[in-house]
């Protein structure tokens, strides 16, 4: 397929409403000339860190140590592509992305035609209007909900290119030198493991008069050692999209996603104390977040980093307080994406 359809379809597609996946069970076709495989994706991070706290007269203490152990898995159906996936062009991602999509969709369409795409987007529309008539529904289903996205931009693409256009669109991956990318996902039960850890401790002073002048004793324990929330046991096989560029062994990870536990805090002012259970969990310093997310996104199969981060977020979460954070902490990350045995 040319360039200059390419680059079409890729507007087509970014201008269709694609964030409002259809609530109708899409047609369960698998897609042609699957080779599927799966990979474990593992990642240890492990930091320890120092804050003080200060506001006028305000002050506090804080220390924090921390350890996530997260195993996962994710599938790939094996087919090279052109494109990167996690591209780290954001405006080259945001163009392969909606296209991806369309690709998917386009050929669960073509599978259920007897191998060609429909003659016009009507035919399109109609072939999945007879399954949503049946009454199925998407619900909380991430692969039904998924497909129905895909379905929904393939029609999109229908209504604006040629059939033969499309057709050639899709011939045109999976072979030649430019396929080389092979694109991961979680999916719905994938086997997986969490260990947390989580230890957050703050003494001080702090004041709740309007002048904040009345200094009160203040300290806070928040602890952990969870295998996870029931949500984020549920969810965690969904959260995860990486791409393999095969000539290189290159990895690209979309997001680290790394779950809050669940723990408990206790909270005391003056002379009383309040414990509370943290069924929300407990998520990990703004930093770790974004360097670990950083590191992932272009990296190598298996791998490991050391920094000494500063830490200028409060480490509870309450950046309420104002005044000015400062400490540091110092930090590790270990990760593994291999192929299962």
């Amino acid at each position: 397929m040319n360039a200059a359809l390419c680059r079409r379809l890729a507007l087509v597609l970014l201008l269709s409403p694609l964030a409002q996946p259809a609530l109708a069970a899409p047609v369960q076709i698998p897609l042609a000339a699957q080779r599927p495989q799966e990979r474990v994706f593992e990642f240890k991070i492990e930091f320890n860190g120092k804050q003080s706290w200060k506001n006028g007269l305000q002050s506090t203490e804080a220390t924090t140590r921390q350890r996530y152990l997260i195993t996962t898995r994710l599938r790939s159906n094996g087919f090279l592509y052109s494109d990167n996936l996690l591209d780290t062009d954001q405006d080259a991602r945001l163009e392969i992305k909606p296209m991806y999509y369309a690709r998917q969709g386009l050929e669960r369409i073509r599978a259920a035609n007897g191998g060609k795409l429909p003659a016009s987007a009507a035919d399109a529309d109609a072939l999945f209007e007879s399954y949503r008539q049946k009454g199925n529904q998407c619900r909380d289903n991430f692969e039904c909900n998924q497909q129905a996205v895909e379905q929904l931009a393939a029609i999109n693409a229908m209504k604006q290119n040629s059939r033969e256009d499309l057709e050639a669109y899709l011939d045109s991956h999976g072979n030649g030198p430019e396929a080389r990318y092979l694109y991961f996902f979680g999916y719905s039960g994938c086997p997986i493991s969490m260990q947390m850890q989580y230890d957050v401790q703050v003494k001080g002073q702090r004041a709740y008069d309007k002048g904040k002048q009345k200094l009160q004793p203040y300290s806070l324990v928040r602890k952990a050692d969870s295998a996870g929330s029931e949500e984020d046991r549920k969810t965690l096989c969904e959260k995860y999209v990486v791409t393999v560029d095969v000539k290189t062994g290159t990895v690209f990870v979309e997001n680290l996603f790394i779950p809050a536990p669940p723990g408990t805090s206790e909270l005391t002012i003056g002379t009383t104390t309040q414990k509370l259970d943290e069924k929300i969990g407990l998520p990990p310093p703004f930093e770790v977040l974004n360097w670990t997310s950083a590191k992932m996104r272009q990296t190598t199969e298996a791998g490991s980093e050391t920094a000494t981060l500063p830490l200028t977020y409060a480490i509870d979460g309450d950046s309420t307080v104002q005044g000015s954070f400062t400490g540091s902490m110092d930090i590790s990350l270990r990760w593994s994406f291999k192929a299962t045995p």
